[in-house]
């Protein structure tokens, strides 16, 4: 009977360390679980790749003025000297797009640039033509298209230099 009796003794006690082991791990964790996000913040809002919830404009320089890009035009005989290039964006995520994406943008715009005669530059509407298909082009490459657009490009301020003949 003493041998039952110790039997026993250590069944009750397993059971209790068992069910401590399992009950602190559980308050503990529901206590985390709630506490953490009151410390840490949470991570709605929908804002996404750091763009504001209302347009900002902000200035984003490509070509510095003085620095006298060249850039050929229709036919290989022409070429434009751009003195400078800047835009008016949208957010700060889009300047920061434009300063990674530089090589890609350059590309863009010298295939732009080859698309167009002197003629269709020396006009306003030609201009104005230049300037839409640059902002377009620029969005395009940084990811600031259809709704996200408003953070994109909104302005393109351009200065031509000169014009000259290759020959």
């Amino acid at each position: 009977m003493a041998e039952e009796e110790r039997r026993e003794e250590p069944r009750r006690r397993g059971i209790s360390p068992l069910i401590m082991s399992i009950v602190i791990p559980l308050i503990v964790s529901l206590a985390v679980y709630f506490l953490l996000p009151m410390f840490l913040g949470t991570n709605q809002g929908g804002q996404g790749e750091n763009t504001p919830s209302t347009p900002v404009e902000i200035k984003a320089v490509l070509i510095q003025p003085g620095e006298n890009k060249t850039f050929l035009l229709k036919g290989g005989r022409d070429v434009v000297v751009i003195d400078s290039l800047s835009f008016t964006v949208g957010s700060d995520a889009c300047r920061a797009a434009i300063a990674e994406k530089e090589d890609e943008i350059m590309d863009a715009l010298m295939m732009i640039f080859l698309s167009k005669e002197k003629s269709e530059l020396s006009t306003v509407p030609g201009l104005e033509l230049l300037k839409r298909q640059i902002r377009e082009s620029v969005n395009t490459i940084t990811g600031f298209v259809g709704d996200r657009e408003k953070y994109g490009v909104l302005n393109v301020y351009l200065y031509i230099k000169a014009f000259a003949t290759t020959e």
